[in-house]
This record gives C-alpha cells, sequence and structure tokens, in this order.
C-alpha cells in the first residue's frame, strides 16, 4: 500500500496530520540555520581581547558590522548612554534581543499534541461509519474486520507524527538554552571588563583632581 492509498483510506483527516509534520520539518530546518553557533556568537576572541584592552570605540564599531544576537546585544548596550548601572542595561537588552533565539520552537511541541488528538478523532470516526455499515448489512462481521484496520490508520499517523516533532522540540529547546548560555556567559565576561574599566577611570579621574 503506497503513500497515496494510506491518505485516500485514512480519510480526510490525513491531510492536518500531515500538515503538522511539514510544519515541524520547516521550524526544524528554519531554527537549525538561526541556531548556527554563528548566528549566535561570532567573533568571540576579537569581542573579549577588545573588552579586556578597553577598546570600547573599536568594540562598538566591530560589533555594527556583524548580525549576531550578542552583536547586536552589545550594540545596543555600548550605544546606551543613559548612565544606567551597565548590569542592568545589558540585561535589559539582552532579554530583548535573545526572545529571537526561542521564536517558533514551541510550535513543533504544538504539533506533538495535536497530530495524535487528530489521528484519534480521526478513529473514533472511522469507527462511528464501520459500526454504521455493520448495521445497515445486518451484522456482517466481514464489514467489521475489513474497517477496523482503516479507520486505525490514522490514529498510527498521528503517533508517527507526534513522537518526531516532540523530538525535535525537545532537540530545538536544547539548542536554545545553549545559545542563550553561550550570549550569557560571553555578556558577563565583556560586562566584567567593562566594570573595571569604570572603577579604572574612576580612580585616575579622581588622582588628576588631587
Amino acid at each position: 500500500m503506497d503513500f497515496f492509498e494510506i491518505m485516500e483510506k485514512g480519510g480526510i483527516l490525513m491531510y492536518p496530520i500531515l500538515f503538522c509534520s511539514v510544519i515541524s520539518l520547516i521550524i526544524l530546518m528554519e531554527r537549525l540555520v538561526a541556531l548556527r553557533k554563528s548566528r549566535i556568537v561570532s567573533g568571540y576572541d576579537l569581542v573579549i581581547h577588545l573588552a579586556q584592552t578597553g577598546s570600547w570605540s573599536e568594540l562598538a564599531k566591530e560589533v555594527k558590522k556583524r548580525d549576531d544576537y550578542l552583536s547586536l546585544i552589545l550594540d545596543l548596550v555600548l550605544a546606551d548612554d543613559t548612565q544606567e548601572d551597565p548590569a542592568k542595561v545589558t540585561e535589559m537588552y539582552a532579554k530583548r534581543v535573545s526572545s529571537g533565539i526561542y521564536r517558533w520552537i514551541s510550535i513543533p511541541g504544538i504539533m506533538a499534541t495535536i497530530s495524535p488528538l487528530l489521528g484519534l478523532l480521526g478513529t473514533t470516526l472511522g469507527m462511528i461509519k464501520i459500526f454504521n455499515r455493520f448495521t445497515e448489512a445486518g451484522g456482517n462481521p466481514m464489514i467489521l474486520a475489513g474497517g477496523i484496520w482503516e479507520a486505525l490508520i490514522t490514529t498510527a499517523a498521528g503517533l508517527t507524527v507526534a513522537i518526531p516533532s516532540l523530538v525535535i522540540y525537545r532537540y530545538l529547546s536544547y539548542r536554545a538554552d545553549s545559545a542563550i548560555e553561550d550570549v550569557e556567559f560571553t555578556l558577563e565576561k565583556v560586562l566584567m571588563y567593562r566594570t573595571k574599566s569604570d572603577i579604572t577611570g574612576n580612580m585616575k579621574f579622581s588622582e588628576k583632581n588631587r
């Protein structure tokens, strides 16, 4: 029995189940591209070197050339002139930008929930039709036996979609969490060097005014 025959025997609910599988695969491919290493933290060594040496103007120019999440955050942080606590400013922009890392990730989880329910609904509707035919045929057991396996196709299809979708959801959640950890680690190091730079600058300013 080929794919098209399975779709035909499974009934109309096979199409939304198929749609769920396509959506999960599209999200997987899109997120694999979006969460690649170069898109999360680019030029780590250079960023840390510039922060360590206090070359903040050079760092500001460098991050403007990049489109990774770390550079987007640093660009906003270094351009902020509100004189607020650097830690609070960094956290604010990190939350704003990093939300994009988790974009669409919940969708495969939703597909993993919906698809088996659609399969169960298809089986229930199929069983109703089978018992209706069984009654009309005067209790012919051949109709009952032949129709049950067709009614179960949607349940099997729903589970076949739900299991990989759940795996995709868990995997993408792990990738997103790892990406957030990488961004937070780098930001903490940059913030540490920036705080040291501010303290050193204030000490030098105080010495000059003695």
